[in-house]
Protein backbone atom coordinates (compact mmCIF):
# COMPACT_ATOMS: atom_id res chain seq x y z
CA UNK A 1 0.00 0.00 0.00
CA UNK A 2 2.98 2.84 0.40
CA UNK A 3 4.55 1.55 -2.07
CA UNK A 4 1.77 2.24 -4.62
CA UNK A 5 0.66 5.23 -2.95
CA UNK A 6 4.53 6.44 -3.13
CA UNK A 7 4.88 5.68 -6.65
CA UNK A 8 1.47 7.49 -7.90
CA UNK A 9 2.65 10.58 -6.29
CA UNK A 10 6.53 10.10 -7.00
CA UNK A 11 6.45 13.62 -9.29
CA UNK A 12 5.07 15.65 -6.57
CA UNK A 13 6.64 14.36 -3.86
CA UNK A 14 9.70 15.22 -5.86
CA UNK A 15 8.37 18.49 -6.29
CA UNK A 16 7.11 19.41 -2.70
CA UNK A 17 10.43 17.89 -0.67
CA UNK A 18 12.87 19.25 -3.16
CA UNK A 19 12.15 22.94 -1.41
CA UNK A 20 14.73 21.32 1.30
CA UNK A 21 15.85 18.16 0.16
CA UNK A 22 19.06 18.62 2.83
CA UNK A 23 16.37 18.16 5.91
CA UNK A 24 14.36 15.14 4.34
CA UNK A 25 17.71 13.08 3.62
CA UNK A 26 19.08 13.69 7.10
CA UNK A 27 15.65 12.53 8.26
CA UNK A 28 16.15 9.09 6.25
CA UNK A 29 19.50 8.45 7.83
CA UNK A 30 18.33 5.22 9.34
CA UNK A 31 17.22 3.58 6.32
CA UNK A 32 20.00 4.71 4.15
CA UNK A 33 23.35 2.73 3.29
CA UNK A 34 26.48 4.92 2.66
CA UNK A 35 26.71 4.45 -0.74
CA UNK A 36 23.11 5.51 -1.18
CA UNK A 37 23.63 8.36 0.51
CA UNK A 38 26.79 9.12 -1.36
CA UNK A 39 24.39 8.52 -4.64
CA UNK A 40 22.02 11.07 -3.66
CA UNK A 41 24.04 13.92 -2.20
CA UNK A 42 26.14 13.23 -5.84
CA UNK A 43 23.35 14.77 -8.00
CA UNK A 44 23.69 18.06 -9.43
CA UNK A 45 20.15 20.03 -7.72
CA UNK A 46 17.60 19.39 -5.33
CA UNK A 47 14.63 17.63 -7.85
CA UNK A 48 17.39 14.93 -9.35
CA UNK A 49 17.92 14.02 -5.61
CA UNK A 50 14.81 13.72 -4.68
CA UNK A 51 14.00 11.52 -7.84
CA UNK A 52 17.14 9.48 -6.72
CA UNK A 53 15.94 9.11 -3.17
CA UNK A 54 12.24 8.23 -3.63
CA UNK A 55 13.72 5.46 -6.80
CA UNK A 56 15.87 4.16 -3.42
CA UNK A 57 13.11 3.71 -1.28
CA UNK A 58 10.61 2.17 -3.71
CA UNK A 59 13.66 -0.29 -4.93
CA UNK A 60 13.59 -1.43 -0.87
CA UNK A 61 10.11 -2.74 -0.84
CA UNK A 62 6.93 -2.34 0.87
CA UNK A 63 8.55 -2.01 4.41
CA UNK A 64 10.64 0.40 3.93
CA UNK A 65 8.34 2.32 2.06
CA UNK A 66 6.23 2.42 5.39
CA UNK A 67 8.99 3.66 6.81
CA UNK A 68 9.44 6.69 4.53
CA UNK A 69 5.38 7.76 4.64
CA UNK A 70 5.79 7.63 8.79
CA UNK A 71 8.64 10.09 8.21
CA UNK A 72 6.71 12.40 6.05
CA UNK A 73 4.00 12.23 8.05
CA UNK A 74 6.31 13.49 11.18
CA UNK A 75 7.20 16.64 8.74
CA UNK A 76 4.41 17.66 7.54
CA UNK A 77 4.97 21.20 9.03
CA UNK A 78 8.29 21.14 7.40
CA UNK A 79 6.68 20.67 3.80
CA UNK A 80 3.10 22.16 4.21
CA UNK A 81 2.23 20.48 0.78
CA UNK A 82 2.46 16.93 2.37
CA UNK A 83 -1.20 17.66 3.65
CA UNK A 84 -1.92 16.72 0.12
CA UNK A 85 -0.60 13.66 -0.27
CA UNK A 86 -2.36 12.79 3.39
CA UNK A 87 -5.32 14.13 2.76
CA UNK A 88 -6.22 14.24 -1.06
CA UNK A 89 -10.04 14.43 -0.48
CA UNK A 90 -9.88 17.40 2.03
CA UNK A 91 -7.15 20.01 0.01
CA UNK A 92 -9.25 19.49 -2.77
CA UNK A 93 -12.02 21.20 -1.51
CA UNK A 94 -10.59 24.48 -0.96
CA UNK A 95 -10.33 26.42 -4.21
CA UNK A 96 -7.01 26.45 -6.02
CA UNK A 97 -7.43 29.07 -8.68
CA UNK A 98 -8.74 32.56 -8.89
CA UNK A 99 -9.06 34.88 -11.66
CA UNK A 100 -10.99 38.44 -12.12
CA UNK A 101 -10.53 41.19 -14.27
CA UNK A 102 -11.03 39.18 -17.27
CA UNK A 103 -7.50 37.44 -16.18
CA UNK A 104 -5.95 34.08 -17.48
CA UNK A 105 -4.89 31.34 -14.96
CA UNK A 106 -3.21 27.99 -16.87
CA UNK A 107 -2.53 25.51 -14.32
CA UNK A 108 -1.90 22.42 -16.84
CA UNK A 109 0.32 19.05 -14.64
CA UNK A 110 2.47 17.38 -17.35
CA UNK A 111 4.44 14.08 -16.11
CA UNK A 112 5.85 11.07 -17.72
CA UNK A 113 5.59 13.06 -21.18
CA UNK A 114 7.67 11.80 -24.34
CA UNK A 115 7.86 13.52 -27.71
CA UNK A 116 9.19 15.07 -30.22
CA UNK A 117 8.37 18.66 -29.42
CA UNK A 118 5.94 20.46 -26.42
CA UNK A 119 4.08 23.39 -27.56
CA UNK A 120 1.53 25.21 -25.15
CA UNK A 121 0.45 28.56 -26.40
CA UNK A 122 -1.54 31.32 -24.46
CA UNK A 123 -3.10 33.75 -26.74
CA UNK A 124 -5.20 36.25 -24.62
CA UNK A 125 -7.36 38.80 -26.22
CA UNK A 126 -9.42 41.91 -24.38
CA UNK A 127 -10.11 45.23 -23.99
CA UNK A 128 -8.23 45.63 -20.92
CA UNK A 129 -11.40 47.16 -18.75
CA UNK A 130 -13.85 44.39 -17.33
CA UNK A 131 -14.48 44.88 -14.09
CA UNK A 132 -13.73 42.83 -11.00
CA UNK A 133 -15.85 40.00 -9.91
CA UNK A 134 -17.39 39.17 -6.65
CA UNK A 135 -14.20 36.38 -6.11
CA UNK A 136 -12.95 37.95 -2.62
CA UNK A 137 -13.97 34.82 -0.74
CA UNK A 138 -11.95 32.45 -2.76
CA UNK A 139 -8.85 34.40 -3.48
CA UNK A 140 -7.22 33.91 0.56
CA UNK A 141 -7.62 30.02 -0.48
CA UNK A 142 -5.94 29.65 -3.83
CA UNK A 143 -3.00 28.66 -4.89
CA UNK A 144 -2.47 30.59 -8.02
CA UNK A 145 -4.66 34.28 -8.81
CA UNK A 146 -4.57 36.49 -11.27
CA UNK A 147 -6.39 39.98 -11.79
CA UNK A 148 -5.81 43.14 -13.42
CA UNK A 149 -5.22 42.16 -16.72
CA UNK A 150 -2.00 39.79 -15.76
CA UNK A 151 -1.59 36.32 -17.07
CA UNK A 152 -0.18 33.73 -14.83
CA UNK A 153 2.09 30.23 -15.93
CA UNK A 154 2.06 27.63 -13.29
CA UNK A 155 2.51 24.62 -16.07
CA UNK A 156 4.24 22.05 -14.08
CA UNK A 157 6.41 19.54 -16.20
CA UNK A 158 8.31 16.67 -14.70
CA UNK A 159 10.02 13.86 -16.06
CA UNK A 160 9.13 14.61 -19.58
CA UNK A 161 11.40 13.52 -22.27
CA UNK A 162 11.17 15.87 -24.91
CA UNK A 163 13.61 15.77 -28.10
CA UNK A 164 13.23 18.63 -29.52
CA UNK A 165 11.45 22.40 -28.77
CA UNK A 166 9.27 23.61 -25.99
CA UNK A 167 7.07 26.38 -26.56
CA UNK A 168 5.68 27.71 -23.05
CA UNK A 169 4.92 31.47 -24.97
CA UNK A 170 2.49 33.65 -23.73
CA UNK A 171 0.40 36.56 -26.09
CA UNK A 172 -1.61 39.29 -24.64
CA UNK A 173 -3.72 41.47 -26.69
CA UNK A 174 -5.25 44.29 -24.98
CA UNK A 175 -6.43 47.76 -26.24
CA UNK A 176 -5.10 49.34 -23.42
CA UNK A 177 -1.88 49.09 -21.87
CA UNK A 178 -1.82 48.16 -18.05
CA UNK A 179 0.01 50.64 -15.71
CA UNK A 180 2.67 48.86 -13.71
CA UNK A 181 5.87 47.33 -13.54
CA UNK A 182 7.58 45.27 -16.17
CA UNK A 183 7.48 42.43 -13.85
CA UNK A 184 4.13 41.99 -13.62
CA UNK A 185 2.66 41.25 -17.12
CA UNK A 186 5.16 37.99 -17.24
CA UNK A 187 4.30 34.52 -16.37
CA UNK A 188 4.36 33.53 -12.34
CA UNK A 189 3.70 30.97 -10.63
CA UNK A 190 2.73 31.06 -6.27
CA UNK A 191 5.27 28.49 -6.00
CA UNK A 192 8.74 29.21 -3.71
CA UNK A 193 11.16 28.99 -5.84
CA UNK A 194 9.67 31.04 -8.95
CA UNK A 195 8.63 33.79 -6.06
CA UNK A 196 12.33 33.82 -4.87
CA UNK A 197 13.81 34.07 -8.73
CA UNK A 198 10.84 36.32 -9.38
CA UNK A 199 11.25 38.79 -6.21
CA UNK A 200 15.07 39.11 -6.91
CA UNK A 201 15.18 39.12 -10.56
CA UNK A 202 16.25 42.43 -11.09
CA UNK A 203 19.92 41.85 -8.81
CA UNK A 204 20.18 38.60 -10.50
CA UNK A 205 20.15 40.01 -13.70
CA UNK A 206 23.01 43.33 -12.77
CA UNK A 207 25.19 40.49 -11.17
CA UNK A 208 24.62 37.39 -13.91
CA UNK A 209 25.16 40.15 -17.10
CA UNK A 210 28.40 40.36 -16.22
CA UNK A 211 29.14 36.97 -17.69
CA UNK A 212 25.96 35.60 -19.77
CA UNK A 213 28.25 33.10 -21.28
CA UNK A 214 29.02 31.10 -17.79
CA UNK A 215 25.82 31.19 -16.46
CA UNK A 216 23.97 29.83 -19.97
CA UNK A 217 26.75 26.93 -20.29
CA UNK A 218 26.07 25.72 -16.29
CA UNK A 219 21.91 25.86 -16.85
CA UNK A 220 22.46 23.97 -19.94
CA UNK A 221 24.99 21.20 -18.51
CA UNK A 222 22.69 20.60 -15.91
CA UNK A 223 19.83 20.53 -18.44
CA UNK A 224 17.79 23.53 -16.86
CA UNK A 225 17.52 24.45 -20.94
CA UNK A 226 16.74 22.53 -24.17
CA UNK A 227 19.83 22.83 -26.65
CA UNK A 228 17.37 24.86 -28.48
CA UNK A 229 16.86 27.20 -26.24
CA UNK A 230 20.26 27.45 -25.38
CA UNK A 231 21.37 28.03 -28.50
CA UNK A 232 18.39 31.00 -29.16
CA UNK A 233 19.85 32.65 -26.10
CA UNK A 234 23.07 32.21 -26.82
CA UNK A 235 22.26 34.50 -29.97
CA UNK A 236 21.39 37.40 -28.15
CA UNK A 237 23.84 40.16 -28.52
CA UNK A 238 23.23 42.09 -25.20
CA UNK A 239 23.96 40.26 -21.94
CA UNK A 240 21.26 42.01 -20.32
CA UNK A 241 18.66 40.72 -22.35
CA UNK A 242 20.21 37.42 -22.27
CA UNK A 243 19.84 37.03 -18.71
CA UNK A 244 16.87 38.98 -18.45
CA UNK A 245 15.16 36.31 -21.04
CA UNK A 246 17.09 32.91 -19.53
CA UNK A 247 15.31 34.06 -16.44
CA UNK A 248 11.81 34.84 -17.83
CA UNK A 249 12.47 30.98 -19.68
CA UNK A 250 12.76 29.33 -16.16
CA UNK A 251 10.25 30.79 -14.07
CA UNK A 252 7.97 30.14 -17.34
CA UNK A 253 9.49 26.36 -16.75
CA UNK A 254 8.01 25.93 -13.02
CA UNK A 255 9.07 25.39 -9.60
CA UNK A 256 11.23 22.39 -10.54
CA UNK A 257 13.88 24.57 -12.97
CA UNK A 258 13.48 27.23 -10.56
CA UNK A 259 14.53 25.01 -7.78
CA UNK A 260 17.47 24.25 -9.92
CA UNK A 261 18.60 27.15 -11.06
CA UNK A 262 18.93 28.29 -7.17
CA UNK A 263 20.95 25.00 -6.54
CA UNK A 264 22.96 26.19 -9.56
CA UNK A 265 23.41 29.75 -8.13
CA UNK A 266 24.93 28.22 -4.77
CA UNK A 267 27.45 26.38 -6.27
CA UNK A 268 31.33 27.26 -5.70
CA UNK A 269 32.43 27.95 -9.14
CA UNK A 270 29.04 30.13 -9.44
CA UNK A 271 29.71 32.00 -6.82
CA UNK A 272 33.50 32.66 -7.20
CA UNK A 273 32.37 33.85 -11.33
CA UNK A 274 29.66 36.13 -10.02
CA UNK A 275 30.81 37.46 -6.43
CA UNK A 276 27.96 39.76 -5.89
CA UNK A 277 25.45 36.37 -5.92
CA UNK A 278 27.54 36.04 -2.88
CA UNK A 279 25.57 38.84 -0.81
CA UNK A 280 22.91 38.36 -2.58
CA UNK A 281 22.18 34.73 -1.91
CA UNK A 282 23.20 35.62 1.78
CA UNK A 283 20.83 38.66 1.88
CA UNK A 284 17.59 37.24 -0.01
CA UNK A 285 17.96 33.77 -1.41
Amino acid sequence: MAMYKLKSEQDRLCEWLSQDSSHIIKQCGDILSLNEFLEIQNQTCAPNKMQTLLKIIIQKGEETCQMFVDILRKNQEHYHQLQQFFNPTQCAESPTVAADSGSVVTTRRITGTKGKSLNITTDVSGSGSSQPGNIAGQVEQAHYIASGNSVICADNICNASIDGDINLSVTVNTSQVHSGRVNESLPSSQEPAVKMIRKHKDKLIACLMADCTFILNCVHTRDIITDREYQNLKDISQSEKTVINLLDLVMCKGQQSCTCLLEVLRESEVLKTYPQLRDIIKKTL
